[in-house]
């Protein structure tokens, strides 16, 4: 089928939606474009029923009973902190240097601890080690970041009161062994809704205050409310929702796209292993000669130490992060030419 040309529909100007959109034109076709502007003509952009629909179907990939759907996952790590400061009062959050500064900043921001762990030569961290030499009386939180889609969760056989907030920005990955998993849906990861993020829990409560405070504190969406705890503009609109459950339905053939480069690249260099589980968001190469690979096919390293920051400042030393740090190459497999480029 040939390209379409729409000039307005009811008022709106389609071909200035469609330059805007190219940005998602490896994603999008003309056939899925129509939900699109089914729900631009509809009116309907604020919350809706489209939201409901994705917190729905995502729950087979969450593999938890409540799923909140927010705007960002930098909203959805600042819900969750700001639920563990009024359960709990300050915690202290144990995760890795290296990772986005969101989820990093929403504890500080609410005044719990933050306590910088060490990571292994796979970029995992065994959170035993720092808990069985813990000696605060603050609630412990645990927050491993799935970076590139990497996890060893499942391996730490927690027995404590440990909280686990699991860092899935890079993935979409069930996480059994966890009190909160946060996912991003931001245009270059595996599943897309434009901006948007997710919270999933098995904790009913945590979520009915989730729902509300995503709402500004609201008890309900409809127009007969009452405001019962704080809160902001945290929801997804329709609009992103419309676009996320597109990318869903594409999520499993785009998935096995990114696992036979992984195994083709794989051949070529060694990486680190993604398990069963992974969403293979990127390949991660530890290397010596990191900054030629990333230069020669221009890779970017993908952040900065947040120790290290001018932001947290913590006086801290991590010699195995900051030894790796300048080592990671990051490949990406969600193109089947990378693997002729690369």
């Amino acid at each position: 089928m040939g390209k379409r040309r729409y000039t307005r529909i009811d008022g709106i100007d389609v071909k200035r939606i469609r330059v805007l959109m190219r940005v998602f034109e490896t994603t999008f076709n003309d056939q899925q474009l129509d939900p699109i502007l089914e729900v631009l003509s509809s009116g309907q952009l604020g919350f809706g029923p489209n939201v409901l629909e994705f917190e729905t179907k995502f729950k087979p990939l969450s593999d938890k009973l409540f799923n909140i759907a927010t705007n960002s996952a930098s909203a959805a790590a600042f819900m969750i902190f700001a639920y563990l400061k009024e359960k709990y009062g300050v915690c202290d959050v144990y995760t890795p240097s290296l990772g986005f500064t969101s989820p990093a900043w929403a504890a500080k921001h609410f005044g719990h601890n933050i306590i910088w762990v060490d990571v292994n030569d796979d970029l995992l961290f065994d959170c035993r080690d720092y808990l069985n030499k813990r000696k605060e009386e603050n609630q412990p939180v645990v927050m491993p970041i799935l970076y590139g889609g990497v996890s060893n969760i499942d391996d730490w056989d927690l027995e404590g009161d440990e909280i686990v907030v699991v860092d899935s920005a890079h993935c979409v990955t069930p996480t059994m062994k966890c009190d909160f998993s946060f996912f991003s849906f931001h245009p270059y990861k595996p599943i897309c809704s434009s901006d948007g993020g997710m919270i999933s829990t098995n904790h009913e409560e945590a979520s009915k205050y989730f729902q509300s405070y995503r709402n500004f504190g609201r008890t309900n969406i409809n127009e007969t409310y009452d405001i019962t705890q704080q809160g902001f503009k945290f929801y997804m609109n329709n609009l992103n929702a419309t676009i996320a459950l597109i990318s869903l339905n594409d999520y499993h053939k785009n998935l096995e796209i990114r696992k036979k480069n992984f195994i083709l690249l794989n051949e070529r260099y060694k990486m680190l292993d993604h398990d069963k589980s992974s969403s293979y968001y990127f390949g991660t190469l530890i290397s010596d000669e990191a900054d030629k690979i990333n230069k020669k096919y221009n890779l970017a390293r993908h952040y900065p130490l947040l120790h290290k920051s001018k932001f947290f400042k913590d006086n801290v030393e991590l010699p195995n992060t900051e030894k790796l740090h300048n080592k990671i190459v990051n490949l990406p497999l969600y193109d089947e030419s990378i693997i002729t480029r690369i």
